[in-house]
């Protein structure tokens, strides 16, 4: 049922009728006016755009509920709209409201048929967009060119094997440049650690030496992420026909695009960096092994120069996204390894069973065998979502799509699941409340054909945090190696504990994704018998 527009018609029926000529004659201009007044403040409150689609609403607490204050409440309640929503209709399509439109809510059963759709029925990349603030984002050009993604995809995740060396380079860099020397118990903020890492690592993968470290390009992106973040808090918490007087008074947009401008003329001078020195020694020159020399070469040369707004703002987007979920996936993992301390030492014993096989070299195959710290982050990532929903697609098919039920869902929808929800269903998980960090690795070893299951980075219909099919998170692979690297190091080189009488963070919600205290420290103290991969 539309509550609003039913509550809308109704009101102005009443209004109405209330009314006759005599009564007109009678009534005073100012009355008529506030009667006008009122009469504009109902519609606007109650008034919302058909969806087209009949599923119920899922955090209304009457049918005479004005959806502009369900709007208002899911900002900070969004949690408690997703659950009530998931315990009515999980096996069924709802629908939630937000400011920025309505979204719809699917059950697991419709991902095979959905993620099977084409990119111009179905798009992952405009879905990413529209939750990221649609045309405020940021990000619009990931929808106009998605050389980046493809990049990432084709030439990045199945050569990760050539990268372990630098993840690992780079991370020791950050331990040696960025952190303390911890010889006696040392306060460390967890999160802002794993930031430095990953960003630190991201920009070694994405642009490579010596760009990585120049401090016009990591200043670049470290205030592009903070801005783009901004915006999107912004522009997400408030109605759509607010946001452009907000885009305008809000000082982070232009900062954000200054922020752009930076990045892209670090990625002129590497680029022309380059491309001369392939002209001078054509016969010795070594390419790079990264995002950006892969996308140097997957653009046609004649429009190379064209793609450099492109390139630098898919730089700075996944550095954004990945870098920033990735770090928050780390200091989840490394509290509740503190919060279940019995996993430290198993998982450091695993850790030097598997390295010391390798002659302490990291490889690929040596963090593949890294099953239980896997099983621990998939664990870990469980209990602690980046975000309360996902597999984010918007209908592009101006005629809508028609699922294998016969359901059909109108143009221009935003469609998603509830991944957290599901991962803590009793239904889906065995005692899903209680954490076991060898949950996965345990599964993986009961059963031979479940091998490569159950693993961080893949995606199945119990566990939806990367998303779904073809289109799941593209950097989940690299994410997993990352933070296998950086936890492994740590645990190796580092004892780990809390303070006394410190408590985990507390976590709240601001829309879908859950907030806790990002400094928030751990002590840490170099080991005696550290062991340096």
């Amino acid at each position: 049922m539309q509550y609003g527009n039913l509550t809308t018609v109704l009101l102005l029926r009443n209004t109405l009728l209330s009314l006759n000529s005599s009564s007109i004659c009678h009534v005073h201009w100012l009355q008529v006016i506030v009667a006008l007044l009122v009469l504009i403040v109902c519609i606007f409150l109650y008034w919302r755009t058909p969806t087209g689609i009949n599923a119920p609403f899922a955090g209304y607490r009457s049918p005479w509920e004005p959806p502009l204050l369900v709007q208002m409440r899911y900002v900070f309640n969004a949690a408690s709209m997703i659950r009530e929503g998931y315990a009515k209709w999980k096996d069924s399509l709802f629908q939630i409201s937000r400011y920025d439109g309505d979204i719809l809510i699917v059950p697991p059963r419709y991902l095979d048929d959905l993620h099977n759709k084409s990119q111009e029925e179905l798009s992952a990349i405009y879905g990413l967009i529209r939750n990221f603030g649609g045309s405020y984002s940021g990000i619009t050009l990931l929808g106009e060119n998605d050389v980046g993604i493809r990049a990432l995809q084709t030439k990045i995740t199945p050569n990760l094997a050539k990268l372990c060396d630098d993840i690992r380079d780079e991370f020791q860099y950050c331990l040696d440049t960025d952190f303390p020397a911890c010889r006696d118990w040392t306060s460390v903020s967890v999160h802002p650690l794993f930031l430095k890492a990953v960003e630190r690592i991201i920009h070694r993968i994405f642009v490579g030496l010596p760009l990585c470290r120049n401090p016009q390009w990591v200043q670049a992106t470290s205030k592009h992420a903070h801005y783009a973040t901004m915006i999107q808090i912004a522009m997400r918490s408030v109605p759509k026909f607010i946001q452009p007087l907000l885009n305008f008074c809000l000082p982070w947009p232009w900062k954000n695009a200054a922020c752009v401008r930076e990045a892209k003329n670090a990625l002129i001078l590497e680029m022309q960096r380059r491309r001369n020195l392939e002209k001078v020694n054509s016969f010795d020159y070594i390419k790079s092994n990264d995002l950006l020399q892969a996308v140097m070469e997957m653009s046609s040369p004649s429009h190379e120069d064209s793609q450099l707004d492109v390139v630098a703002q898919i730089m700075l987007t996944m550095n954004n996204i990945a870098g920033h979920s990735t770090a928050a996936s780390g200091a989840h993992a490394l509290f509740d390894m503190v919060s279940h301390s019995k996993y430290i030492e198993l998982l450091r014993e695993e850790a030097l069973q598997v390295f010391r096989h390798v002659e302490l070299r990291v490889t690929k195959q040596a963090l593949g065998d890294l099953r239980k710290l896997d099983s621990f982050l998939r664990e870990s990532q469980r209990h602690n979502p980046l975000s309360l929903l996902g597999f984010f697609r918007v209908v592009l098919d101006p005629a809508g799509i028609t699922l294998q039920d016969g359901t059909h869902v109108p143009y221009n929808t935003l469609l998603c699941v509830a991944p957290h929800a599901i991962s803590n269903d009793p239904d889906v998980i065995e005692d899903p409340t209680s954490f076991n960090g060898l949950r996965y690795y345990e599964q993986r070893c009961r059963d031979a054909s479940q091998e490569k299951k159950h693993q961080y980075a893949t995606t199945d219909k119990s566990h939806l945090h990367f998303g779904y099919g073809t289109w799941a998170c593209p950097g989940r692979f690299l994410a997993s190696d990352m933070l296998k690297v950086i936890l492994t190091m740590l645990l190796l080189q580092y004892d780990i504990r809390s303070p006394e009488r410190a408590k985990r963070p507390v976590a709240g919600h601001f829309h879908e994704f859950p907030l806790f205290n990002i400094n928030t420290p751990l002590l840490m103290k170099r080991r005696n018998d550290s062991l340096v991969l």
